[in-house]
């Protein structure tokens, strides 16, 4: 990590709207009423239509989404600005004003796709009544909504990524401020050969994946627990290319190899996060083939849509818990150099190895915190196939070989 003296800007000063004590005073009431009916108003709604079983239907469920994201947005920006009423130094930090930026454009990309959504519904509604509860099904608007808040993220995330390399002039001050990435080569033939092959490979990505997410949201006989399951997963494995492959590309097309420290730790913590919930949906996968095929006649009640989003909700929360876990013992490890990570991503082992401090017990703690995971995920894999295919050869050894082929894919 860079340790020479670098200009760096640790914080920003927020000129505000007056410089009148009074005036001040007048925009700080208004504001805070404001800001309080955006908070009670949303509020209502969105309790409104849980509460109402009348209201449980699609209109009302974006609407309550919409509100949900219109409190948020508020609360991003507005909490802040009253704060600073009470103070005579408005300031913020760095980091403070990337996450609003972040934020902002989040929840912004977010409600546009909902508004959208909310068209579409009324058009459906209104040209279309006849199959209206068809095609604005339970699974349709679930599929919307969350649509919506990818859309947010990859739209605030390609918005905010180049200001986070940006310099900002300031005064001296010795920092880590980023890392080298050395990639996978320093030949320019090679760069521009790799540069187009991992840009096909990314693109089909994105598209394979987000074909097999809006086929089983449009086709109503996908609407089966396995597809919602799938469609999951496609939505984390575009996550997870997204979180490495984009700045890879870019780097081989800038030859501008470095990340900042906040990237690179953010990197690192969704590169965690989305590969624990992968490997929990993995699992409720593998369960999900062992009980339609070794518990045919309970199926359905087994793996009930509630059963299936309680499934997606434990994995992100598994993920989230596996990456927290692992992130506290970096984020305040002391770098002083050098700042090169042998990759083009930054991850634990390689960043760890930078630090001016001794990191085995931490790497220890690591490497057993995702061996555990991954190996019971393995495991798990397992023996819920050896399940199905001792199932499976008691009624037909003919169908085992069937199974066989099917499961081994799942299994690499």
């Amino acid at each position: 990590i860079s340790d020479t003296n670098y200009s760096m800007v640790t914080e920003f000063i927020f000129l505000g709207l007056s410089n009148s004590q009074e005036f001040q005073i007048l925009l700080l009431v208004l504001f805070f009423i404001f800001y309080v009916g955006i908070v009670f108003g949303n509020l209502l709604i969105v309790i409104t239509v849980a509460s109402d079983s009348h209201l449980h239907s699609p209109m009302y469920f974006l609407l309550a989404n919409l509100s949900l994201i219109d409190l948020c947005l508020s609360s991003v920006t507005a909490p802040k600005m009253i704060a600073d009423f009470f103070s005579k130094r408005k300031v913020i930090s760095f980091k403070g004003c990337l996450a609003q930026i972040f934020l902002v454009h989040f929840f912004g990309g977010s409600e546009l796709v909902i508004l959208i959504a909310m068209a579409f519904d009324r058009y459906v509604a209104i040209c279309k009544p006849l199959r209206y509860t068809t095609i604005m099904c339970d699974n349709v608007c679930f599929g919307i909504v969350t649509a919506a808040w990818g859309t947010g993220f990859i739209h605030s995330n390609t918005s905010t990524s180049s200001l986070l390399n940006e310099p900002m002039d300031g005064a001296n001050d010795s920092v880590v401020s980023e890392f080298v990435l050395i990639g996978l080569s320093n030949s320019w033939e090679m760069h521009l050969f790799l540069f187009w092959f991992f840009s096909v490979f990314y693109m089909g990505i994105i598209l394979g994946n987000l074909f097999i997410v809006f086929t089983v949201i449009i086709d109503s006989h996908l609407h089966t627990p396995m597809y919602f399951l799938l469609a999951n997963l496609s939505l984390l494995d575009l996550g997870l290319a997204s979180t490495t492959v984009p700045k890879m590309i870019s780097d081989l097309f800038t030859d501008c190899n470095t990340i900042s420290f906040p990237k690179c730790m953010i990197q690192i913590f969704f590169i965690h996060v989305m590969g624990g919930v992968e490997m929990v949906l993995l699992i409720a996968m593998a369960y999900d083939r062992y009980t339609a095929i070794c518990k045919p006649l309970h199926y359905l009640t087994i793996m009930s849509p509630k059963m299936c989003v309680s499934f997606v909700l434990a994995a992100w929360i598994v993920g989230i818990i596996h990456a927290v876990s692992q992130f506290v013992f970096v984020i305040n490890l002391p770098f002083c150099g050098p700042n090169e990570v042998n990759s083009f991503y930054c991850d634990f082992p390689r960043v760890m190895n930078l630090a001016c401090v001794d990191t085995y017990k931490l790497e220890f703690v690591i490497i057993a915190n995702s061996g555990f995971i991954s190996m019971a995920t393995f495991f798990s894999l397992i023996i819920s196939y050896i399940f199905i295919l001792v199932t499976v050869w008691k009624r037909s050894s003919r169908d085992l070989s069937k199974a066989f082929v099917t499961l081994s894919a799942h299994i690499t």
